[in-house]
């Protein structure tokens, strides 16, 4: 089945068809597959560009855009200035998912068991990198360049639903909370970006100290006002008590 998607870049437009007719002929995805289809497709780089977002607000963390979605998948581009970096979390409803990147990428996995999120592994994505995402995946990334780039995002579901990467947990543990939204993966969430909470899980020392420090800086880049001052206060007492914990 070719689709008639002529409004996407060329290299885009074969991700969506490649990825429709992979459906249509084995009914149901894995993230495995979908990696390789991923990369099957050969995306460029220029052809990105038409959904870059590198004038972001600070506070939305990165740039994002939505470039296609069905009843299956959805295919967004993410900008990154230096230093930005997107909140821990997971995808939601996604079931099967790709994340490829275009820049050299921070990128922290996390392991929760018992209600402790700890580390599973920090590694640099190099450029062109793919990895596998699903709903199970929690993780965090950012640009700890001095360069701006993109990268692409595939999350699918092999049930027929919009909205595939709602119902996704964002970590605040400045907040000893856990976020639902089905916005972006961002920091200080707004009110109206939230539509539950739940109880947070407790981090190691490691994890906590490297959150804040990337927290912190997200705050430090923005004009303090009333707010983020409060933000910060409460993110150094936080920290003070990691610090003091034996």
């Amino acid at each position: 089945m070719l689709l008639e998607t002529n409004v996407l870049p060329k290299s885009l437009n074969k991700l969506v068809n490649i990825l429709t007719n992979a459906i249509d002929l084995y009914g149901k995805l894995t993230p495995k597959l979908a990696k390789e289809l991923v990369e099957k497709a050969n995306v460029q780089v220029e052809d990105l560009m038409h959904y870059a977002a590198f004038d972001h607000p600070i506070e939305d963390c990165y740039g994002r855009q939505l470039v296609f979605e069905n009843d299956h998948f959805e295919v967004m581009v993410m900008s990154w200035n230096p230093r930005d970096y997107s909140s821990i979390h997971n995808h939601g409803h996604t079931e099967w998912g790709v994340v490829q990147v275009f820049g050299d990428t921070h990128h922290m996995i996390y392991s929760l068991k018992d209600n402790v999120l700890s580390f599973a592994k920090k590694e640099i994505l190099p450029k062109g990198a793919a990895i596998k995402v699903n709903n199970a995946f929690i993780h965090q990334m950012g640009n700890a360049t001095t360069e701006s780039y993109l990268t692409l995002h595939v999350y699918g579901s092999n049930q027929l639903q919009k909205s595939i990467t709602a119902d996704a947990k964002n970590f605040d543990l400045e907040l000893d909370r856990i976020a639902h939204t089905s916005g972006g993966a961002f920091f200080n969430l707004p009110d109206e970006n939230v539509y539950d909470l739940e109880e947070g899980v407790e981090p190691t020392r490691q994890v906590f100290m490297h959150y804040a420090y990337l927290l912190m800086d997200y705050y430090n880049r923005q004009e303090l006002t009333d707010e983020i001052e409060g933000l910060k206060r409460n993110l150094l007492k936080k920290m003070e008590n990691r610090v003091l914990q034996f």
